[in-house]
């Protein structure tokens, strides 16, 4: 069999035994050229000045895998451009270089697979090379990154949390390759862009691409068992971003930061794969971003996410730390950064990461980058120094000499993230996942913010690095959702801050829930209901204090402190329309409004529920005993005689079906009070000859008004709200409740 027909055979063996349930399509880039030039060793070899490459490739141990053992893609500079880069090195030969040197350096030259040129401008790590024209236009040029003989070996590392010496494992070092289509995809100019980063290279890629810091001299040369790239440079080794920020000094705060959340885990496959009784960790910064790791995600199957995804790091400098530290944390209470909240750390570490893809500078001058915050990553590109802007192996670093905050940070949440005595809200508002929300500019808010000690004094407590309570009697963490409803209870979107005199009505971002603002003091609809709920109790309304950004306004509205003892507590489980159901108390306003409905039959006495609601949201405008009593009296309450008696149980309970509107049917967003914009007619529960009873609901800003429409009757007489409560409404989750100064 000539040399040819067993080549052939054998690449197609591996092909098939290797890669047949690969769910990549990487088996299009194994292919054997049609034309069988010699292996890639022996065409080079045949050029005659490659001689440096090789002899280094051999040195290295790589001349076997050139020599046809695996099928490879080479950049190849030649002997004049190894010569320069010897001379930069300060060495005369490759043998000044050590094995371990020359494997990192040499390996960086020899990618994995088969690529020719079409593959590199366009790889296609999913549809292959039988991309539709449309297929092939999807993240045009984009999977730049591919995977190189270029590795680390095993590190010795100390792990943080436990002390203990581990050993890291390195996957291969990923080669950029820039082609055109990557530039024109993103719409941006191929030559400023990738010598911005490469100033001592020159873009030459127009009909093709840029390996790193070279430029191609000639494409795709075939050989049996690959593709030679001539390259007009050695190609330097890159480094991940993490391993470049160790080497700045100056940014050697923001490093120590960010291993503050610094963790080893150990990798129970690549122990068993390559660990040789040794135990194999990786180093994750979870959180965020895994900088330190060669690659986006740890399989090597994942082709597309290797090649695509990449971090762009834009890490502050020690100064500019410093300086944001004196004007921020410091006013706040803090006195050094290692004491700053863990969450206000980790939300100002993730800003300065984006971790879609690698950017470049006139994408950012473009405007064209927003964080996961929901922000604009915007600096001087130029003024970054050419030695603080730095490719990397798993994406892009810029060294910033200056810190832009998230908007969490300027905005109506920016007292917990800036004070110390407030921080320990951030545990809930990072578990109610309202953080991005919170932080538009796209509304106008008011919060308030509660201090660590009003958190004590409502039973919540730290341990562990998250929030228990004792609200159910026993010590349990305290749950995201309940945690949600705190912050949404006290936060309000809308308004322009409290009145200093007057009355308001705030709704909450907790639905049917509401701030009741009297001559400027506060207190919250769920306090309010104590009232409802027990008539001798006393409605706090305490007193508020604005806190700003060291004078300034935040960016989306305003912050308050209050003067309460403890937490305000969020929607309780209180029910409206149980308390109407069973109160037997006279001494409440409601009781004869409750008698009533048990007379009516409306009543579930099992459960303590109204049958014809069935759990149902409502609206309820409730006569006080005194009007309930004189409409009896009048003889104006149906199915009841004026001494009381019920004489029609269906009538009585046709007529107080009236009182109650539902919610939702009626379009109601809000239970109604003077300004809250719930006005005109609304359907009642109630119904005579088949048709509904309807209720006008008047409001003119100070006072509220109802009254009844009957079919075929025409309007009943203007009930007044009674204002002893100053027209707050009661706001129950299962409905709101006001008083009338007559029966309807």
């Amino acid at each position: 069999m000539c040399k040819k027909t067993w080549m052939k055979n054998v690449f197609w063996g591996l092909l098939l035994f290797v890669f047949s349930a690969c769910e990549n399509k990487m088996d299009e880039h194994y292919e054997v050229p049609e034309w069988l030039k010699g292996s890639a060793w022996e065409v080079l070899e045949s050029r005659g000045n490659y001689s440096i490459f090789l002899q280094a490739a051999e040195i290295s141990g790589f001349k076997p895998i050139l020599e046809g053992k695996s099928l490879v893609t080479v950049m190849a500079p030649d002997d004049e451009a190894f010569t320069a880069y010897l001379s930069e090195q300060g060495k005369s030969s490759v043998s000044d270089f050590s094995e371990a040197e020359l494997k990192r350096l040499i390996g960086f030259h020899l990618m994995y697979y088969s690529y020719d040129q079409e593959m590199l401008v366009n790889f296609r790590p999913y549809d292959g090379d039988g991309a539709t024209d449309e297929e092939k236009q999807i993240r045009a040029g984009l999977y730049y990154k591919h995977r190189t003989r270029s590795y680390e070996a095993p590190t010795s590392e100390t792990d943080p949390l436990t002390g203990s010496e581990v050993t890291v494992y390195h996957n291969e070092r990923l080669l950029p390759v820039f082609s055109a289509l990557h530039f024109s995809t993103k719409g941006i100019a191929p030559k400023y862009n990738y010598e911005y980063f490469y100033p001592a290279s020159e873009w030459t890629g127009d009909n093709g691409f840029n390996v790193s810091n070279a430029s191609v001299d000639e494409y795709g040369v075939v050989t049996d068992n690959g593709y030679i790239y001539l390259v007009d440079r050695v190609v330097e080794p890159l480094e991940t971003i993490y391993k470049e920020l160790q080497t700045r000094e100056e940014y050697s705060k923001y490093l120590e930061l960010y291993d503050q959340f610094s963790y080893y885990e150990l990798d129970a496959q690549l122990t068993t794969d390559f660990g040789n009784g040794t135990d194999l960790y990786r180093h994750y910064h979870s959180p965020l971003a895994d900088i330190a790791g060669e690659w986006p995600v740890t399989n090597y199957r994942s082709i597309g996410e290797i090649s695509l995804l990449a971090h762009s790091v834009f890490a502050p400098s020690n100064a500019a730390f410093a300086d944001f530290f004196e004007n921020y944390w410091r006013p706040g209470g803090y006195s050094s950064l290692t004491e700053v909240h863990p969450y206000a750390m980790v939300y100002l570490l993730y800003n300065s990461v984006y971790n879609e893809s690698i950017v470049f500078p006139e994408e950012i001058k473009n405007g064209d980058i927003i964080n996961s915050f929901d922000m604009k990553i915007d600096f001087d590109v130029d003024a970054v120094p050419v030695a603080n802007r730095v490719i990397c192996t798993n994406g892009v670093l810029y060294g910033l000499n200056q810190l832009d905050p998230p908007g969490m940070f300027t905005s109506v949440t920016g007292p917990a993230f800036r004070r110390k005595d407030l921080s320990n809200y951030l545990f809930m508002l990072n578990a109610s996942s309202l953080l991005i929300g919170l932080s538009s500019q796209d509304a106008s808010l008011m919060a308030l913010i509660p201090s660590n000690g009003q958190l004590t004094e409502g039973g919540i407590s730290v341990i562990d690095n998250a929030l228990w309570s004792t609200d159910d009697g026993d010590l349990a963490p305290l749950s995201n959702q309940a945690m949600t409803n705190i912050v949404n209870i006290h936060t309000v979107t809308g308004g322009q801050g409290i009145n200093a005199s007057g009355t308001q009505v705030l709704r909450t971002n907790a639905p049917y829930t509401y701030w009741f603002v009297k001559d400027g003091k506060l207190t919250t609809s769920v306090l309010f209901n104590e009232k409802f709920m027990n008539t001798a109790a006393t409605v706090p309304f305490v007193q508020l204090t604005e806190t700003t950004n060291n004078g300034a306004a935040w960016s989306n509205g305003k912050a308050y402190t209050y003067d309460y003892p403890e937490l305000f507590r969020a929607m309780s489980s209180a029910s409206l329309q149980n308390r109407l159901a069973i109160t037997r108390d006279e001494s409440y306003p409601y009781y004869e409004f409750s008698e009533l409905l048990r007379d009516a039959g409306l009543v579930n006495s099992a459960d303590g529920t109204l049958n014809f609601l069935m759990g149902v949201r409502c609206m309820v405008f409730i006569p006080t005993n005194d009007a309930v009593k004189a409409a009896i009296q009048a003889g104006k309450i149906p199915g009841v005689a004026t001494d009381g008696s019920v004489v029609s149980q269906s009538e009585l309970a046709g007529y107080l079906k009236c009182y109650f509107l539902m919610t939702e049917e009626n379009g109601m967003i809000t239970y109604p009070y003077p300004g809250s914009g719930i006005e005109g007619e609304y359907t009642t529960m109630a119904k005579y000859a088949g048709v509904s009873v309807k209720m006008i609901i008047d409001d003119d800003g100070q006072s509220l008004r109802v009254r009844l429409v009957m079919p075929g009757s025409g309007e009943g007489d203007v009930v007044e709200v009674v204002p002893d409560h100053d027209y707050f409404p009661f706001a129950f989750d299962d409905g709101g409740a006001h008083y009338i100064g007559s029966a309807l």
